[in-house]
This record gives structure tokens, sequence and C-alpha cells, in this order.
């Protein structure tokens, strides 16, 4: 980032969107470079343009205001994409098609890992003994 700093970077998973808190001390730029498997803008496997909202004020919906940015990179791993930002601007989101959760495989290995040790051991637990 030029022209200020990066306080937090939060999902919401409820807008499809990563929306990024900042304070900017001059006119500069933001560069993000995203994973197309965690976050993407498609439609029918073709890339779409992103929703680009910022706010000088607070974290509210109404007080967003949408602006252009530029792709500056593509490949089939990632998105690069380059935000304007002016003095002052506070919060920008960045709106897709899908986000996927930074710990999804994880939480989805510790569910089947719960299962089965349930299974087990339940199965061994009712053994029917003749």
């Amino acid at each position: 980032m030029r022209g200020g700093e990066i306080k937090d970077i939060v999902m919401n998973q409820e807008r499809y969107s990563l929306v990024i808190e900042a304070t900017t001390t001059s006119n500069g730029n933001i560069i993000l470079k995203l994973p197309r498997d965690s976050f993407d803008a498609q439609n029918d496997d073709t890339d779409t343009t992103f929703i680009i909202l910022i706010s000088k004020e607070n974290n509210e919906p109404e007080d967003f205001v949408q602006v252009e940015y530029e792709e500056i990179g593509t490949s089939s791993d990632y998105r690069t994409i380059r935000i304007p930002l002016e003095e002052g601007d506070k919060w920008v989101e960045v709106i897709g098609t899908y986000v996927i959760p930074e710990f999804g495989t994880i939480v989805m290995v510790i569910l089947m890992v719960g299962i089965f040790a349930s299974i087990l051991l339940t199965k061994n637990r009712f053994q029917i003994k003749i």
C-alpha cells in the first residue's frame, strides 16, 4: 500500500467480500494479489469485475461509494488489482462472487475425524455378542 497503512483485513462470507481497514495519509493505491482458490469474481468460469467500495467515515453500507480499479495481472492462480485511494479513505470493500474461509480445509478434516471416531466408538460399544 502506498499513501497509508493497512490495519486489518476481514472476510465477509455473507457479502462474498474482503473488508480492508486502512489509514491513508495521502493519495496512493493499494495492490491486492487475490488467490483464485479462495476469492474471485467469476461467472460460468469467466472472469468478471470485482465491485470496489470505499468509505471515509465508517464500515456502514450506506457510507460506501463505488470506485474503479485496474486489473494489473491475471494468472490461473491469482488476480492482481490496483485500487486508487485518496487521503482520508478508511474502509475498502472488494466484492467478488465467492469467498472461501481461510481454514476451510482444516475444518473439514477435523469434522471428518470426529465423525469417524464417533462411528467407531458407537460400533464397539453396542456390539451384539452371541
